[in-house]
C-alpha cells in the first residue's frame, strides 16, 4: 500500500466532511432583509414609489412589494436576479435605455451602486404577507408577549424538566429519542463545548472509570471552574460585539484601537467570574454611570459600544452601528431597519429608532482614556511614560508653532480685509448660499463666522469704526472713486453717524478708488502698531478687534478649525506615530475605550427618510415601546443607564429569551429560534416555545447565572444523547428540530487551532494581554481569542474558516466546506509545525517501540488508544521511516491524525 493510501486510510477523511450540496434558501435571510430594508427600500421609496407604488403603477410596474418586483412591468420582467447588466431596472436608472428613470434627475451614483449590489446578490426582497396582523397588534407575536412560567409536562422517562419538554414533542411526532452517548464521546463533547480544548486520554479514562452518580456533574463543574471556559465562551460574545483591534478604514487618525484588548479581557474575566448577565449587560452600556469603587476594570466593558467601525468618521453611521449591536445583540430586534421609515414588519416606528439615536448622540468619546489598573512603576513603565511625554511634547511644540503661524496669517492686513469685505458684502445673502460664497473666496467658515458675530452688533447700532465701511459698500462702483471721500465726510458731520478720527483720516488720506481699497484703508488703521502707554478712547475703539473675545482670539483647542491640509497632515503624522507607539508598546498601562455623557442631552428628532437635513418631529430619549410598554422618558444624562436597566429587566420579554437561545445553540448547534438576532415577526417560531420560556424563567430565577444555565442544559438527557440518527428521525425531522439526537458539529476555527496546539503540547493558556499575530512565523502559541483582529486586513485564513466578520454584529457563523480549509490543514506551515511538535513530545520520542510510538500519538491526538486495524496501518506507514527526512513518517502520521474528522468534529 502506498504512503498516500495509508494516510487516507488512517485519516478516514483527511479534511472536514462536506455538508452536502447547498440548496437555495427558501426565503430571504435576515442579512438580506436587513440590506433591503436599510439600503434598497429607501432608494425605491424616495425615487420610485410615487409612480410605481401602492397608488400608481405606471406601465404596470409596482416596486413596493416583493410580488411586484418579481412580476415586473406590462412588457415583462425588469429585474434579472444575479445579473445587473441584463436587468432593465438598472439600465433605466443608469440612463442606458429609452426609459430613463427617474425622468427628472438621475439617481446619485451611490444609490445606483446599492441597486446593482442588490440585483447581483439575487434581488432578494422580503415577502409581503409578514407585515400583517402581528405588526398591527404587537402582543399577538410570541416574542413580544411576557415570558410565561409554564408547568413542566408530565412525561414518562424524563430525567429532567428539559427532557420532559423535549420528550413531549418527540412523543407527539411519534419519534423515539436516540440512546445516550458513550462516556468517551460525552466527555469530549463537554470539554470542547465548554473550554474549546480536547480532554487528555487520562481525563477520558478517569471519567469512564468514575462510578459516582455525580460523575457527569463533576466534569461539568470542573470545566466551568476552568479559566479556559471564559476564553471559549468569550469568543462567542466577541462575535456578537463585532470586536476588533482596529477601526477599519479611516482618514487621518491612527487606525488602531490601542486598548481594545481590555474589553476582550473584561469579557473573559466576567464569564469566568459568572458575573450575572443583567450586570454584564448594564456595564457594557453604562459602566461609567455606575459606582465602581476602586476597581475600574469594568470601564473596559464600554468597548461593546466604542469598538465598532468608524465609517470614515460619519457620526450617523457610528450611532446606527451602536443601535444595531445593542438591539440585535441583546434583544434580537432589528431596530436599524427603522432608520429611514417605520419598520416594514416589526412594531418599531422610526420614532423609537431616533429615541435611541438621541441616547448615543448625547455621548462623546474622551480623548484621554481612563486608566483601569494599578500602574506599577517598573523601569520599563517609567521609560515608556518618558518616551510618551517626549513625543507629546514634540507634538505640542509643533502644534504651537503652526498655530502661531496661522494666527499671524489671519492677522495679516490683506487677510483681515478679505474677511471684513466678505462679511459686509454677504450681509444680504441667504444663509443657504453663504457656504458656497465663502468657498469661492477661499475663506475659512470658522473665521468668517467669528468676524460675522463680532461685527453683527457693530452694524445693528452705528459703529464709528465699521459703520463708514458698511455705508461705502452701498456706493456704486461707477462713482465710487469720486464720491467715497464725500460720503465719509458727510457721515462724520452727522451727529447720528460719528466716524472714529483714526478711521476718518485713513479713508481721506487713502482716497480709495474702490470698495476693496476702502476696506484696505480701514484695515491699515486696525492693524497699525499700537502706541506705547495707555491708548486714547479712539485708539481703544479701533483696537477692540484684537482684544479678548475678538474675532481672532481663537483658542489653540480650535486650531483644527483653522488649519490647512499641510498643518493637518503634519500634526496627524506625529500623532499617529505616538498613538502607534502607545498601541504596540507592551508596557503601556491598560486603559478603557469609554463613552461619557455630554453636559446636556441631545434633543433628538426624526430624520425624515433617514436624511439628517430633513427634520421631523422631536422625540424623547426612551426605550422601544415593544420592549417596555410602561416606558417613561429617560432623565439621567444620556439615558444609557436607564436603557441598560430596561434591557436587563426580568420584565423585558426578549433579553432572557435571546440569551438562552444563544447558549442553547452553543450546545446543540442551533437554537430554538434559528435566527438568533431576529426575534421579530418574520422569524420562524421557536421549535420548543414552552421550553424556551421555562429556561428563560429559570435563568432569571438563578440570578442570571450563565454557568448555572450551562449546567442545566448539559445535565439533560437531550444534551447527552448520541448523534446517531435513525432512518425514521431523518425522514420525519431532517433538521433535527425536535432534538431526537445530538447534532455533530465541526469545530470553529479558534477551537480547531487551539486543539492543534493542545495536541502538540505547546499551547499557552495564559489569560489577558495584548493581541498577537496568529499567522506570522514564529507562530504564537497563545489561544486564538488573543489573535489580532484587523478590520482592514482581515486574515484570509479566518475568512476561509468562517470566522465572524468584525465589521458588524454577527448573530451566528456560517458553516461552509471549501477547498481552502483542507489545503490549510494539509499544507499550512503552522499545522506542519504542530505535527512535528506532536511527534516530538516526550511520550512519543521516549517510546521504546514503534507500537508504543503509535499508541502515544493516538492518545495525544485523539485521547484514545488505536484499534488493532489502526495500529497495523500506522506501523505499516512508519516502517520505512527516514529520521533525516525534512518531514519524516512520524510527523506525517501525527498530521494525519490532526486532519481526521474525529479530531475536528464534536460528535
Amino acid at each position: 500500500m502506498t504512503h498516500w493510501s495509508l494516510l487516507l486510510a488512517l485519516a478516514t477523511a483527511a479534511a472536514p466532511a462536506a455538508a452536502g450540496a447547498a440548496e437555495p434558501p427558501a426565503k430571504a435571510t435576515p442579512e438580506q432583509v436587513e440590506f433591503f430594508e436599510k439600503k434598497v427600500r429607501p432608494v425605491l421609496a424616495d425615487n420610485c414609489y410615487s409612480c410605481h407604488g401602492p397608488k400608481k403603477q405606471n406601465g404596470g410596474l409596482r416596486l413596493d412589494t416583493a410580488a411586484g418586483l418579481k412580476a415586473g412591468a406590462d412588457d415583462g420582467a425588469v429585474i434579472v436576479p444575479g445579473d445587473p447588466v441584463k436587468s432593465r431596472l438598472l439600465k433605466s436608472v443608469r440612463y442606458e435605455n429609452d426609459f430613463k428613470m427617474p425622468p427628472k434627475k438621475q439617481l446619485p451614483a451611490e444609490a445606483i451602486a446599492v441597486l446593482a449590489e442588490w440585483v447581483k446578490g439575487g434581488a432578494v426582497a422580503p415577502e409581503d404577507a409578514a407585515a400583517g396582523s402581528a405588526a398591527a397588534d404587537p402582543k399577538s407575536h410570541w416574542a413580544f408577549k411576557p415570558i410565561k412560567n409554564l408547568p413542566v409536562p408530565q412525561v414518562a422517562g424524563a430525567a429532567t424538566p428539559i427532557d420532559a419538554f423535549v420528550l413531549a414533542k418527540l412523543t407527539e411526532a411519534k419519534l423515539a429519542p436516540a440512546p445516550l452517548a458513550d462516556r468517551r464521546t460525552l466527555v469530549r463533547r463537554a470539554y470542547l463545548d465548554l473550554i474549546g480544548l480536547p480532554p487528555t486520554a487520562a481525563e477520558v479514562e478517569a471519567f469512564e472509570r468514575d462510578a459516582d452518580p455525580r460523575a457527569w456533574e463533576k466534569v461539568i463543574d470542573h470545566l466551568l471552574a476552568s479559566p479556559q471556559y471564559g476564553q471559549r465562551w468569550g469568543r462567542y460574545w466577541l462575535d456578537l460585539a463585532r470586536y476588533a483591534d482596529t477601526k477599519g478604514y479611516v482618514f487621518n487618525e491612527d487606525r488602531n484601537y490601542p486598548f481594545a484588548y481590555t474589553y476582550r479581557d473584561y469579557v473573559v474575566r466576567s464569564l469566568n467570574e459568572d458575573k450575572p448577565y443583567d450586570q454584564f449587560v448594564t456595564e457594557q452600556l453604562a459602566a461609567d454611570r455606575l459606582n465602581l469603587g476602586d476597581d475600574k476594570r469594568p470601564l473596559a466593558a464600554l468597548g461593546f459600544l466604542t469598538l465598532g467601525r468608524r465609517f470614515l468618521g460619519n457620526t450617523h453611521d457610528i450611532i446606527d452601528d451602536r443601535i444595531d449591536v445593542v438591539t440585535r445583540g441583546l434583544m434580537g430586534l432589528s431596530v436599524g431597519c427603522a432608520r429611514c421609515h417605520d419598520h416594514k414588519f416589526d412594531p418599531i416606528p422610526a420614532t423609537d429608532y431616533y429615541s435611541l439615536y438621541g441616547i448615543f448622540a448625547s455621548t462623546s468619546e474622551p480623548k484621554d482614556l481612563p486608566l483601569i489598573g494599578e500602574v506599577k512603576r517598573t523601569p520599563e513603565v517609567v521609560a515608556f511614560e518618558a518616551e510618551v511625554a517626549k513625543r507629546e511634547g514634540e507634538y505640542k511644540a509643533e502644534l504651537q508653532k503652526r498655530y502661531a503661524a496661522t494666527l499671524k496669517k489671519l492677522r495679516d492686513p490683506a487677510a483681515v480685509a478679505d474677511y471684513l469685505r466678505a462679511v459686509i458684502e454677504l450681509r444680504k445673502t441667504p444663509d443657504a448660499q453663504i457656504g458656497n460664497a465663502i468657498r469661492e473666496r477661499d475663506l475659512l467658515p470658522f473665521v468668517f463666522n467669528r468676524w460675522k458675530a463680532f461685527l453683527a452688533p457693530q452694524f445693528k447700532a452705528w459703529s464709528p469704526v465699521y459703520g463708514p465701511l458698511a455705508a461705502l459698500a452701498d456706493v456704486s462702483d461707477k462713482v465710487f472713486a469720486e464720491t467715497a471721500v464725500e460720503v465719509v465726510a458727510a457721515l462724520a458731520k452727522d451727529p447720528k453717524t460719528p466716524v472714529n478720527p483714526l478711521v476718518l483720516k485713513g479713508l481721506i488720506d487713502a482716497k480709495p478708488p474702490t470698495f476693496k481699497a476702502a476696506a484696505e484703508a480701514v484695515v491699515a488703521v486696525l492693524t497699525a502698531k499700537p502706541p506705547e502707554g495707555e491708548p486714547s478712547k479712539d485708539q481703544a475703539e479701533v483696537f477692540k478687534a484684537w482684544g479678548a473675545g475678538g474675532p481672532l482670539d481663537i483658542a489653540i483647542t480650535d486650531f483644527d478649525k483653522i488649519q490647512n491640509r499641510a498643518d493637518r497632515d503634519a500634526l496627524t503624522a506625529i500623532q499617529k506615530k505616538t498613538d502607534s507607539f502607545k498601541a504596540t508598546n507592551p508596557f503601556a498601562p491598560p486603559r478603557a475605550h469609554v463613552l461619557a455623557d455630554k453636559s446636556s442631552p441631545f434633543q433628538s428628532y426624526v430624520f425624515l427618510r433617514g436624511n439628517p437635513g430633513n427634520r421631523g418631529p422631536s422625540v424623547p430619549l426612551q426605550a422601544p415601546a415593544i420592549t417596555s410598554p410602561g416606558r417613561k422618558p429617560f432623565t439621567d444624562g444620556s439615558g444609557r443607564l436607564e436603557l441598560a436597566r430596561a434591557i436587563a429587566s426580568p420584565e423585558n420579554p426578549l433579553t432572557a429569551r435571546v440569551l438562552v437561545n444563544r447558549v442553547w445553540a452553543g450546545h446543540f448547534g442551533h437554537g430554538f429560534v434559528r435566527t438568533p438576532s431576529d426575534f421579530g415577526v418574520r422569524s420562524d417560531p421557536p421549535s420548543h416555545p414552552e421550553l424556551l420560556d421555562w429556561l428563560a424563567t429559570q435563568f432569571v430565577k438563578d440570578g442570571w447565572s450563565l454557568k448555572k444555565l450551562h449546567k442545566l442544559m448539559m445535565t439533560s438527557a437531550a444534551y447527552q444523547r448520541s448523534s446517531v440518527t435513525s432512518a425514521e428521525a431523518f425522514r420525519l425531522d431532517t433538521e433535527n428540530k425536535l432534538l431526537s439526537h445530538q447534532n455533530p458539529r465541526r469545530l470553529d476555527f479558534e477551537a480547531m487551532r487551539d486543539s492543534l496546539l493542545a495536541a502538540s503540547g505547546k499551547i499557552d493558556l495564559a489569560l489577558e494581554g495584548r493581541p498577537v499575530d496568529l499567522f506570522k512565523a514564529p507562530f504564537t502559541t497563545r489561544r486564538s481569542i488573543y489573535g489580532m483582529i484587523d478590520r482592514t486586513n482581515f486574515p484570509g485564513t479566518m475568512r476561509a474558516f468562517d470566522v465572524a466578520s468584525p465589521d458588524t454584529h454577527s448573530p451566528q457563523r456560517f458553516q461552509t466546506t471549501a477547498p481552502q480549509q483542507a489545503l490549510f490543514l494539509m499544507n499550512s506551515p503552522f499545522v506542519a509545525e504542530q505535527a512535528r511538535n506532536l511527534a516530538a513530545r516526550p511520550e512519543v520520542a521516549a517510546a521504546k517501540t514503534p507500537e508504543d510510538k503509535a499508541v502515544a500519538l493516538y492518545r495525544l491526538a485523539l485521547s484514545r488508544n488505536p484499534t488493532k486495524a489502526e495500529l497495523a496501518l500506522a506501523l505499516e506507514f512508519a516502517a520505512d521511516d527516514d529520521p533525516k527526512a525534512a518531514f519524516s513518517a512520524w510527523p506525517q502520521l501525527a498530521q494525519t491524525l490532526l486532519l481526521c474528522n474525529e479530531f475536528v468534529f464534536i460528535d
